[in-house]
C-alpha cells in the first residue's frame, strides 16, 4: 500500500464520490513530492536557460553599441522590451512550471481500483481523468537518472493512440506490479469468462530449444 495513505483524510472522502457504485479502492497515492518538484523544475531548464543567455547577450551587445542612449529611441527601445518579452517566452514557461509546482504535487492523486485507473491533476482546476482497463494494452516501468537518485519511477499505462502515467512514485514496482496483475485478470475475465474455461487446463506445453 502507498507510503501516503495516512496523508490522505478527506482526499479519500474526495476519492469515494468518484465511485461508482460496488467499485473499491485497491491502492491510492501520489507522487514523492520532492522528486515530483525537482522534475518539474528540471524539465526545460536546459532550453530556458540558453534562450535567456542568448537574449541577454544580444540585448547587452545593443547597450554596448549605444542603441539604447538617445532619448530619440524611445519607440525603438519599447519594441525591443515587447519583443524580447515575448520571445522570451520558454524562460516564462519555465518560471509558471516552477512556481505552480508545488500546487500541481498538491492536487495530484494516483488511484488503482478494481474496475479503472484515475488521475487527478491540476493547478487552479482539478482534471479527473479515467481509463478503464479493458482499454489499456500494455503497462510499462520507467527511471530517468533522476528518478533512479530520487528513488522513484514512472509507471505508464499504453493506450491505442496515448498513454496516462503515474509520475515520480514510490515503491514503483510494487504499483507496477500490482497494475500489471490487475489489467492481465480484468482483460481474462473479459475475454475468457467463467462459462468458456474448462474445469481442468494443463496449461501450455510449448517448449523452446
Amino acid at each position: 500500500m502507498s507510503k501516503y495513505q495516512d496523508e490522505f483524510g478527506a482526499s479519500v472522502k474526495k476519492i469515494e464520490n468518484l465511485l461508482t457504485n460496488g467499485e473499491n479502492i485497491i491502492w491510492h497515492g501520489k507522487p514523492k513530492r520532492f522528486a515530483f518538484i525537482f522534475n518539474k523544475c528540471a524539465f526545460m531548464f536546459p532550453m530556458a536557460l540558453l534562450w535567456f543567455l542568448f537574449d541577454f547577450f544580444f540585448i547587452y551587445m545593443m547597450y554596448k553599441s549605444g542603441a539604447f542612449s538617445a532619448l530619440s529611441n524611445v519607440m525603438f527601445i519599447g519594441f525591443i522590451v515587447a519583443f524580447f518579452a515575448v520571445h522570451l517566452f520558454p524562460v516564462w514557461a519555465w518560471v509558471y512550471n516552477v512556481a505552480t509546482a508545488g500546487k500541481r504535487w498538491d492536487n495530484t492523486e494516483y488511484v488503482l481500483t478494481d474496475k479503472r485507473i484515475i488521475i487527478i491533476t491540476g493547478f487552479v482546476n482539478l482534471n479527473v481523468d479515467s481509463v478503464f482497463y479493458t482499454d489499456i494494452s500494455n503497462v510499462s516501468l520507467r527511471y530517468s537518472l533522476f528518478d533512479k537518485m530520487l528513488g522513484v519511477g514512472d509507471i505508464y499505462f499504453e493506450l491505442s493512440n496515448a498513454s496516462r502515467c503515474f509520475l515520480d512514485v514510490t515503491d514503483p514496482e510494487e504499483i507496477y506490479t500490482t497494475a500489471q496483475k490487475i489489467v492481465m485478470d480484468i482483460q481474462t475475465d473479459i475475454h475468457y469468462p467463467n462459462s468458456l474455461r474448462p474445469e481442468s487446463n494443463p496449461g501450455y506445453t510449448t517448449t523452446y530449444l
